[in-house]
């Protein structure tokens, strides 16, 4: 009997220690509270497998501590290719909050980033909303050791596009100008600003206009 009743403690204990350990990504994304371990997870309850968002962050975006890196590289990704980034979706489209922090933007606004069905066509006013420009993704990817990478302009506009890695450091910066309206190609040799190959890994091309971002996801195998 008193066998059986350790092992129904341990399980207890056990249970807590894995639900803490999940619900603790929660409060590391921003208004990760709206969806909770749904942003992450298929079954809502958490664990289990993965949805997009949860299998870009597992993949790329966990520190050696198993914590969320929430930055500029994670937000400028669509993981569910609904036509918002994961930023815009959980109302930090920039990157800017960090852990502890006040959520930002308006919680009535939050969709999750990693359920294509749940988005919103609402912005707070300080986001960028894409209106005139398009960004491809590049091709090949994956790339070794130089790729290309296209956009498109609605309009004459004075745009950048820059390389960063995955925790959001910059690498190189490819164009920084005003460009023609059109498809734009642009050839990227893999060197990073001070003429070194960069390394095996995942990489994000982002181009800014005045009012508008995209970021795009590149992954580069040696």
């Amino acid at each position: 009997m008193k066998s059986t009743y350790s092992l129904a403690i341990c399980f207890i204990l056990l249970s807590v220690v894995t639900s803490d350990a999940r619900s603790k990504r929660v409060n590391q994304i921003p208004n990760g509270v709206s969806f909770r371990c749904a942003n992450c997870h298929i079954d809502p309850g958490g664990g289990g497998e993965r949805n997009k968002f949860g299998t870009t962050v597992e993949n790329n975006y966990l520190d050696g501590s198993g914590n969320v890196i929430w930055g500029l590289a994670l937000a400028g990704i669509d993981s569910d290719l609904d036509d918002k980034t994961n930023g815009e979706e959980l109302q930090d489209a920039n990157g800017e909050w960090s852990s502890g922090s006040a959520n930002p933007g308006d919680a009535n606004l939050v969709s999750n980033p990693g359920d294509p069905s749940s988005t919103t066509d609402v912005h707070v006013a300080a986001f960028r909303v894409p209106t005139t420009m398009h960004l491809h993704q590049n091709y090949p990817n994956p790339f070794n050791p130089s790729t290309t990478i296209s956009f498109s302009l609605s309009e004459n506009t004075t745009i950048s596009l820059r390389i960063y890695n995955s925790l959001g450091h910059p690498v190189r910066e490819l164009v920084h100008g005003a460009l023609q309206a059109g498809k734009h190609d642009i050839y990227w040799n893999g060197l990073n600003e001070d003429g070194e190959v960069i390394g095996s890994g995942v990489y994000l091309a982002r181009l800014e206009s005045n009012d508008s971002s995209k970021t795009i996801q590149m992954l580069m195998i040696k």
